[in-house]
């Protein structure tokens, strides 16, 4: 039979009171050798205590006979130590939610029941429950104890201290650094009060006023822990809070919100997984999985003997993918008064660690892992003068590890009553007599037990000595159903995008370790031919699953034992459409873009993927061919799609897509500046918009001129936005007879304002344009103010009244105006032609030779 790792922690029962060194030292001997660490800190801070070296039971309880008779001899006084568990006959009060998985919530809180019991100390005043609270990532299920009562936190309030210094808009400062870091790693209480105090604004002043504790309180508020403050006199570690609150706290700390960013998340967490001391959220964790907790334990007022124990963390990984959140707080934890220079909380840290115990192992059966849970024995053993006992550590009974063996030694001359009582609900679930003697009925098994069980055992006599047994069992001719199939959740209904990973998040269970799982995908209702899914990882528990089209899709998960036919269930997953988005080309922007017709550019997206061809900007003479790709992407890569062109000429265009393009060519029969839309549509009706502008230019559509001035409006300086004044223009732009173009071989751009150290004069003319309804554009370089490396596009309209805009840019800034501008009279507008909104010009005249 195998050992329980904390087969120790049954001698509980057994323990007492000696106010005496010698008889204190020999019970501790009892308990179990252990060797502490020189404290680091105080309120009772030390380090990592060792390992308990193991003691049989026979050896205990002959050191208690002698014990018992020692202090007989010497008439001292015994008064009992109470175990640290209660009776086991309720069954307390338990919150566990989850719209994910209900099935994992329900089983979850037997778990946290029997930790709740495990944990719940009677003392002379009443039974102490201990408060607890769970929650899983994974399966979205929260826990805690109904009777979420307030506990002082110890040092356990140094993780919250960490969070408030996390969430102030500053970052930590250098100076910072080194005392939180020592306070984490080493729970050091004068580095925590000088954070409490000069950095939260926390504890109390020079004048013995205690502080508002603001930016402390600001950050419990904003994290919604409504049940943690500040106690009345300043202090850090009697801050009040919750086991519920605790969890709260770590979710700002080791997941994603909007309190605290990455950078600072992965900060907190990595010394939260190298903080000392450690218990509670390490007992029985998973294996290979990551730690991250902050614990706390401080004296109950002036009374040695008591203390409040604490713990609260995350354990993360694992082969399982595990993720969730535990916290354990007590008080009332009764020590001996051990000799000597060392305190430690030993009784306190059995208890945390025993509830913590079944809530890690209840979190790994449900995912698979039994490991937790072997064959082993829990005696009961009733010694003069009791007359009754139980079992302390729960005995935990599988589905195939279903039947329970109860042995019992009754003494001749006495009855033994015996109870079987459920471990997390309080219920008797067998019972029976046993009287002593020959013809005694010392041994009953009792089938079909799933759960955890404790014996309780009381006799009608005070001569002791009277014991019990539980043991739990498995397999051979007695068992009616020697292997069961594994249990199978698929989890909740899922929802998402197609081509985007969706999240799926299973559970399998069985007796004999974990079964071989895997995923399977199925189309459903609304699905094109060809729609698929595909896993990520098809043979885990949690993995992510793409699909390929909207619709639903019906999702499988299948476990096998490789001993009964695998077992399935199934949930639906609702895939959404995604438009085909086709990128927009950079730097562009035109009146669409600019706020006249927003509608259509809220359809575009720029990602990966857009025009090709032509480049913004790029040049063409009119009558030659203008050829057109556009390439987009669809998540849905069983979509088809259509595309649709307008040519900004009153023609349009509708290609058949090209694979993942739109291709087309058009010829321009005017000259101007020409805003190309591409629409791509998906089958789904999904759609996604791009343009791109193209310059047309004609050497005998005719020529400008121009000269006058207007008023140069605020703001449109880029240096000098409060400037104002009156500018003067001209220009003369002019194609010679049979040139080719684009650049006209003659003619002057200049703008000066009167007053401002603006003037500009063209260095080159690159194209000109004069458009049939006597709207005129010239592009070229030009130098300001006497220096070179300038860019600048004039925009005119014969009209009445005439009007004039110029827009000026460092070449810099690339070859056409991005939002880099140094002068533009007219912000705000397009620099398609047609959308260019001129300024009304004050005076002069604009002429379109055409």
């Amino acid at each position: 039979m195998i050992q329980h790792p904390h087969a120790l922690r049954r001698a509980h029962a057994r323990r007492f009171l000696i106010p005496t060194i010698t008889l204190s030292t020999l019970l501790t001997f009892l308990r179990g050798s252990r060797t502490p660490v020189v404290p680091r800190a105080a309120m009772g801070f030390v380090g990592v205590p060792r390992k308990k070296s193991p003691m049989t039971r026979k050896a205990r309880r002959f050191l208690l006979v002698f014990v018992t008779l020692a202090m007989a001899v010497t008439g001292v006084t015994v008064t009992p130590q109470v175990a640290n568990a209660g009776t086991y006959g309720q069954k307390p009060e338990v919150t566990c939610t989850s719209e994910a998985h209900p099935q994992f919530a329900s089983d979850m809180a037997d778990f946290m029941r029997i930790a709740i019991n495990v944990g719940t100390v009677v003392r002379y005043d009443g039974s102490h429950e201990p408060g607890i609270a769970f929650y899983d990532y994974v399966t979205r299920t929260e826990c805690y104890s109904t009777t979420d009562t307030s506990f002082k936190t110890a040092s356990l309030v140094k993780a919250s201290i960490l969070g408030a210094l996390l969430y102030r808009p500053q970052e930590i400062s250098d100076a910072e650094r080194p005392l939180v870091e020592k306070m984490i790693l080493e729970s050091d209480n004068d580095t925590a009060l000088t954070l409490w105090k000069e950095s939260l604004g926390c504890g109390k002043d020079e004048a013995g006023n205690v502080r508002p504790c603001t930016l402390y309180r600001d950050f419990l508020e904003a994290a919604g822990m409504d049940g943690t403050y500040p106690d009345d006199g300043g202090a850090f570690g009697d801050t009040y809070t919750t086991a519920r609150d605790q969890i709260r706290l770590f979710k700002v700390l080791t997941s994603p919100n909007e309190l605290i960013g990455a950078d600072r998340r992965t900060y907190a967490m990595d010394l939260l997984e190298r903080a000392e001391p450690r218990y509670g959220v390490t007992s029985f964790a998973p294996p290979n999985t990551r730690q991250r907790l902050k614990v706390g334990f401080s004296k109950l007022g002036d009374d040695d003997d008591h203390w409040r124990v604490n713990a609260a963390g995350q354990v993360q990984g694992g082969s399982q993918g595990y993720n969730y959140l535990a916290s354990v707080l007590t008080d009332r934890n009764e020590e001996f008064p051990t000799p000597g220079p060392f305190e430690w909380p030993f009784n306190g840290i059995e208890r945390v660690d025993a509830i913590a115990e079944q809530i890690n192992c209840g979190a790994r059966e449900l995912n698979g892992d039994n490991s937790c849970w072997d064959f082993k024995s829990e005696d009961c053993y009733i010694s003069s003068p009791k007359m009754d006992c139980r079992t302390d550590h729960p005995l935990r009974s599988h589905r195939s590890q279903h039947w329970v063996r109860v042995s019992i030694g009754a003494k001749l001359g006495s009855t033994v009553h015996w109870k079987l009582m459920d471990a997390a609900n309080g219920s008797v679930v067998h019972e029976g007599d046993a009287v002593g003697g020959p013809s005694c009925v010392c041994e009953k098994t009792v089938y079909g037990l799933y759960g955890s069980y404790i014996l309780l055992l009381n006799t009608n006599v005070a001569n002791g000595g009277d014991n019990g047994t539980i043991s739990n069992h498995t397999g051979g001719p007695q068992d009616p159903d020697p292997n069961q199939p594994p249990v199978v959740n698929a989890g909740p209904d899922l929802e998402g995008d197609e081509g985007s990973p969706i999240s799926v998040a299973g559970f399998a269970n069985d007796d004999d370790g974990f079964p071989r799982v895997q995923w399977t995908a199925r189309p459903g209702d609304g699905v094109d031919p060809g729609g698929s899914c595909t896993f990520a990882n098809p043979n885990t528990l949690h993995t992510t699953v793409t699909c390929n089209d909207d619709g639903t899709f019906a999702i499988t998960l299948s476990a096998n034992d490789g001993v009964n036919a695998a077992v399935h269930d199934e949930a639906l997953v609702r895939v959404r459409n995604v438009a085909p988005t086709i990128g927009s080309s950079p730097g562009q922007r035109s009146a669409e873009t600019a706020g006249t017709r927003r509608d259509e550019a809220a359809v575009a997206k720029s990602i990966e993927g857009g025009i090709e061809t032509p480049r913004p900007w790029q040049v063409f003479r009119v009558g030659d061919p203008v050829p057109l790709t556009a390439t987009f992407t669809d998540p849905g890569s069983n979509d088809t799609h259509t595309c649709s062109i307008a040519w900004d000429d009153g023609t349009t265009a509708s290609p058949a897509a090209d694979g993942l393009a739109c291709r087309a060519t058009h010829t321009f029969a005017h000259p101007g500046m020409y805003t190309i839309k591409t629409r791509v549509t998906d089958d789904d009706t999904g759609s996604g918009l791009t343009e791109v502008m193209v310059i047309v230019y004609d050497p005998d559509a005719g020529f400008a001129t121009a000269g006058g001035h207007l008023p140069s409006p605020a703001g449109a300086l880029t240096a000098n936005p409060s400037a104002t004044g009156k500018g003067h223009f001209q220009f003369n732009p002019k194609y010679h007879p049979h040139d080719e173009g684009p650049a006209p071989r003659n003619g002057k751009v200049q703008f000066r304002i009167d007053g401002v150290p603006f003037d500009l004069s063209s260095a080159e003319l690159q194209w000109l344009v004069v458009a049939p309804d006597d709207k005129i554009a010239v592009k070229g370089t030009a130098n300001v103010g006497g220096k070179d490396g300038y860019g600048f596009v004039a925009y005119a309209y014969d009209a009445d009244p005439d009007r004039f805009r110029l827009v000026v840019w460092p070449l810099s800034a690339g070859d056409y105006p991005t939002s880099t501008l140094t002068y533009d009279n007219s912000r705000h507008a397009g620099y398609d032609l047609d959308v260019a909104q001129p300024q009304q010009i004050g005076n002069g005249s604009i002429q379109a030779h055409n």
